[in-house]
């Protein structure tokens, strides 16, 4: 097995990671997920070509930090309940293109990380997160950035400085208010921001023109701004339980839109568009 490149043991009930694993030269992907597996060993620190490596849905409490020597991952998942930090360690991951943090107790994110600057991909939902990392703004290729149901009452201005994102899913935090810099990311396709604490509709999110799917439902949103009628691409559009009286007659000229929920408790529809 000493030329092996891709191994998969996932969902094998094994609860150790064997030392032997460590000593395959030639791996390049790992994918060890749902299992049992409680520690891994110092030796990971020889898959020095490893590129690609899963440990999600285990049972692991920290990330030695040997792990942080393999320079060469591009890939990191290790979505687990129970891990509780990062190490600052990471930011030895200079290739690192794409990060899962999922489903954790995180309740910080180490400043270093922000110094893996070819990541593309950040996904660190479901943890405890209250604030960003300061650096964040460093991050500049990052495209998809998954932050939903964490603990934030507001976005840090930095954010606008991430120019390549295309898709943000901030669901079920506490957001009060979107941040109007948040207009200068023209390439966002995609955008989730339901379940916050929203009072208003973003007027950030109307210079956002290549916006297809837009989900604001579950705030305290009371009323449509005319501005919805510049995001020309809008194809489906999620407003229910907010607190909207009335339909309003700027969502007219959304001609690409499909899909339209804006259940209430009370809403009137009298101005529904006829053409």
């Amino acid at each position: 097995m000493k030329n092996l490149k891709v191994l998969n043991i996932d969902s094998t009930q094994i609860s150790i990671f064997s030392r032997a694993l460590c000593y395959l030269p030639h791996l390049v992907k790992l994918s060890i997920c749902q299992n049992l597996i409680q520690s891994l060993p110092k030796d990971i620190k020889e898959l020095k070509k490893l590129q690609e490596f899963s440990i999600s849905n285990n049972e692991l409490i920290f990330l030695p930090v040997q792990l942080f020597h393999l320079t060469k991952l591009k890939v990191l998942r290790v979505d687990d309940k129970k891990l509780e930090f990062l190490s600052y360690k990471v930011e030895n991951l200079q290739e690192l293109g794409f990060l899962n943090l999922a489903k954790k107790f995180i309740q910080s994110i180490t400043d270093n990380l922000c110094n893996c600057t070819v990541l593309k991909h950040l996904m660190i939902h479901n943890n405890q997160l209250t604030q960003l990392p300061a650096d964040i703004h460093r991050l500049k290729h990052l495209k998809k950035f998954f932050l939903s149901r964490n603990q934030l009452d507001s976005l840090d201005e930095q954010i606008s400085h991430l120019k390549g994102l295309s898709k943000i899913l901030f669901s079920g935090n506490a957001l009060r208010y979107i941040p109007v810099e948040l207009k200068n990311h023209i390439r966002i396709t995609k955008a989730d921001l339901s379940n916050n604490e929203l009072s208003q509709f973003p007027n950030a999110l109307c210079a956002l023109f290549d916006l297809k799917p837009l989900n604001l439902s579950g705030s305290s949103i009371s009323e449509i701004i005319p501005g919805i009628s510049d995001i020309k691409d809008l194809e489906r559009l999620e407003l229910n339980k907010n607190k909207l009286s009335s339909f309003s007659a700027c969502m007219c000229s959304l001609t690409k839109l499909v899909y339209l929920d804006v259940r209430m408790k009370s809403i009137a529809c009298q101005q529904w568009c006829a053409r």
